[in-house]
C-alpha cells in the first residue's frame, strides 16, 4: 500500500477511535457523579449537571505529538435562570510518549491558595484557589457556544476551584466555578481581590470553604483519570462532609468507615487502619528548582568541609587569623565553583538519562483571574 494511503487509514481509525468518546453526551444531557472526556472520568460535585456546550480546544504544537484533539465539556447548574455552578473540562483524546508540561495557572501568582501535590519531568498535580471575572474573556468554544443560550444569567465572580493533573500519556485540566453567594449564604458586594478577602468574614469564609473542598476533592481527579472512580458521589463544597484542615484524611476516615460497615475490614484492620489514616500527612512537595538545590547542598556540604579546610591550615600555619583567612577564602571560591559546576551538570549531562517536559501548554478558559 502506498505511504499515503497508509496514512489516510489511519487518520481514519483514529477518528473512528475518538468519536464514541465524544459522543457519548450531547448538549442538553442531564449527568450526575461523573462524565467521561477523552476517555477519562471527571468527577462531578453531588447533584444534576446539564450539558451546556462540547467542542475542542485548539492546540497547535508539534512537539508533543499525536494527541487528537483537547475536547472540552461545559457543564452547567441553575437556580431559576441564574447559573450558580458551571464545571469547565478539558482533556486529551489519544495518548501522548512525552509529557504535557505545565500551567502558569499553577505560578504563584495572586491566587487564594496555590499546592502542588508533585511535579517532575512528566507528571504533575496541582490545584489552586481564586476569583474568576466571568465576563473577563471569549472563554473555550463549548463556553461561547453556553452564552448564546438567552436568559442565561451569570454572576460577576465566580470563585473558582482548579485541578491540573498530568503524566506521561494523558492530561486533565478541570476547573469548577461557583457563585459566591452559594458558599456564603447570600450576594456578597465588592471586588474580590486578596485583600478585600481578608478584610471580609463572609468572603473569607467562602474562600476557605471552597479551599477545604479542594484539598479533600483532587484525590477524585487522581482516580478519576485513571478511570477509577465507582460512582461514588461527591460533595458540593457547602455540603462537604469535611471542614478541617485535613479534608484527605476526613475524607479517609470516611472510606473506612463505610468498608467496615460493609464488612469489608474486621475490627481490628478498621482500627489499625484509622490509627494509621490520623497520622498521614498529604504530599505536597514542591521543586525549588537548580540553584537553590545546589545551594542548599553546598551549604551542607560546607558546614563539615570548612572545618577540614580550618583545621588543615592550622596545622600548616600555626596562626589563627591566618588559619580562617584561608578557610573563607576557599569558602567563597569553591561555594561559587561547586553552584556552578552542579548546574552545568544538571544541564547537561543529567538530563541525558532523564526527561524533563519543561512547557507551558494552556487553553482558552472561561473568565479571566481578578
Amino acid at each position: 500500500m502506498h505511504p499515503m494511503a497508509w496514512a489516510v487509514t489511519a487518520l481514519v481509525l483514529a477518528t473512528l477511535s475518538i468519536a464514541p468518546a465524544i459522543g457519548k453526551v450531547t448538549v442538553g444531557a442531564r449527568v450526575s457523579d461523573q462524565v467521561t472526556v477523552g476517555q477519562k472520568q471527571i468527577p462531578l460535585p453531588a447533584g444534576e449537571w446539564t450539558v451546556t456546550g462540547i467542542g475542542v480546544q485548539p492546540l497547535d504544537m508539534p512537539e508533543i505529538g499525536a494527541f487528537g484533539t483537547i475536547e472540552n465539556l461545559v457543564l452547567t447548574r441553575r437556580s431559576g435562570d441564574r447559573i450558580v455552578a458551571v464545571v469547565e473540562i478539558n482533556a486529551n483524546a489519544v495518548p501522548v510518549n512525552d509529557g504535557w508540561g505545565r500551567t502558569r495557572s499553577c505560578e504563584r501568582g495572586s491566587q487564594f491558595i496555590l499546592v502542588t501535590r508533585y511535579r517532575s519531568g512528566w507528571d504533575l498535580s496541582c490545584l489552586f484557589v481564586r476569583a474568576t471575572a466571568s465576563g473577563g474573556a471569549e472563554g473555550p468554544p463549548a463556553w461561547r457556544a453556553m452564552q448564546a443560550e438567552a436568559g442565561a444569567v451569570l454572576p460577576d465572580t465566580w470563585l473558582t476551584a482548579g485541578f491540573r493533573m498530568s503524566d506521561r500519556q494523558d492530561l486533565v485540566d478541570v476547573r469548577y466555578h461557583f457563585d459566591p453567594a452559594l458558599l456564603a449564604g447570600g450576594a456578597i458586594a465588592g471586588t474580590w481581590d486578596a485583600d478585600a478577602v481578608r478584610g471580609d468574614p463572609r468572603k473569607l469564609h467562602a474562600a476557605e470553604a471552597l479551599t477545604i473542598w479542594a484539598m479533600g476533592f483532587d484525590g477524585r481527579i487522581e482516580r478519576g483519570i485513571r478511570n477509577q472512580l465507582q460512582g461514588e458521589s461527591a460533595p458540593m463544597p457547602m455540603q462537604a462532609h469535611f471542614r478541617s484542615e485535613t479534608p484527605q484524611v476526613d475524607g479517609k476516615l470516611l472510606a473506612l468507615d463505610r468498608l467496615y460497615a460493609a464488612g469489608a475490614l474486621t475490627a481490628t484492620e478498621y482500627v489499625l487502619q484509622q490509627r494509621r489514616a490520623l497520622v498521614e500527612i498529604p504530599a505536597v512537595i514542591e521543586n525549588p528548582g537548580g540553584l537553590p538545590l545546589a545551594m542548599q547542598k553546598n551549604i551542607s556540604f560546607r558546614v563539615f568541609g570548612s572545618t577540614v579546610d580550618y583545621a588543615l591550615a592550622f596545622i600548616v600555619t600555626l596562626s589563627n587569623p591566618l588559619s580562617t583567612y584561608i578557610t573563607a577564602s576557599i569558602v567563597a571560591i569553591h561555594s561559587v565553583i561547586f553552584v556552578l559546576n552542579d548546574n552545568y551538570w544538571e544541564d547537561h549531562f543529567a538530563r541525558q538519562s532523564t526527561r524533563d517536559a519543561n512547557r507551558i501548554i494552556d487553553f482558552a478558559y472561561i473568565g479571566a483571574m481578578e
